[in-house]
C-alpha cells in the first residue's frame, strides 16, 4: 500500500510528525497525494483540554457537503461507551468514489482524540493493518475543536466547516482543504 496518507474527516491526524508516507502502487486507485501530519508544534506539547465525549455530541448525524473537488458525506453515531463512531465517503466530480474512512472520536487520557482509517474504493487500506491515524484534541471552545491539523467549526445548528491543513511531501508549502458540511436527513 503505497499512497501518501491523507485525512479527511479529516486527516488530519497524527499526534506525531512521523506519519508513514507511501508511494502509489500500479493498478490501485490513488487518492489525493498528501499526508495530514503537521510539523511538530508547541501545541503538541501542551495539555489537552479536559473533555468528555458528550461535549462533541452535537456532531452526531448525517452530514453532506463539498470538499476535495467533489462531494463528501459523513455519518456520525451518538456518544456511547466513551466514543462516537463514524464513516466518511468522498465522491469525485465524475460521480465515482474517491475514498472511504472509518473514524471515531473517543475519550482518551482525560480528553478526546480523533482516530481514522482510510480505504480505497476497493477497500484496500491506506494505513498498515495494525495502524490508525490518531490526533489528540489540542484546542476546544464552544464552537471549535482542533485535532492535530484538523479544525472543526460549528457554524450553525446544522452547519459546520472542517478545515484541513495537508502537508504533501512533493510540495514545500501546505495546502488547505475546506469541507462545508450541512446536517441532512437520511
Amino acid at each position: 500500500m503505497r499512497n501518501i496518507s491523507l485525512l479527511v474527516f479529516a486527516a488530519v491526524l497524527m499526534h506525531s510528525a512521523a506519519l508513514l508516507a507511501q508511494a502509489p502502487t500500479p493498478g490501485r486507485p490513488t487518492a489525493t497525494p498528501a499526508t495530514p501530519a503537521a510539523p511538530a508544534t508547541q501545541a503538541a506539547t501542551q495539555p489537552a483540554p479536559a473533555l468528555k465525549i458528550d461535549a462533541f455530541a452535537w456532531f452526531k448525524g448525517y452530514w453532506t457537503g463539498d470538499g476535495f473537488g467533489g462531494t463528501v458525506e459523513t455519518l456520525m453515531g451518538p456518544p456511547r461507551a466513551a466514543a462516537m463512531l463514524g464513516s466518511f465517503r468522498h465522491i469525485k466530480k465524475d460521480g465515482k468514489p474517491g475514498f472511504y474512512e472509518i473514524c471515531a472520536v473517543e475519550e482518551h487520557e482525560g480528553s478526546l482524540r480523533f482516530v481514522i482509517k482510510h480505504f480505497h474504493p476497493n477497500w484496500i487500506g491506506w494505513e498498515e493493518k495494525d495502524h490508525a491515524l490518531q490526533a489528540r484534541l489540542t484546542r476546544a471552545s464552544k464552537d471549535e475543536w482542533t485535532f492535530g491539523n484538523m479544525v472543526l467549526r460549528r457554524t450553525g445548528k446544522d452547519t459546520a466547516v472542517m478545515e484541513l491543513t495537508i502537508y504533501d511531501r512533493a510540495s514545500t508549502a501546505p495546502r488547505k482543504e475546506v469541507l462545508n458540511l450541512k446536517r441532512t436527513p437520511l
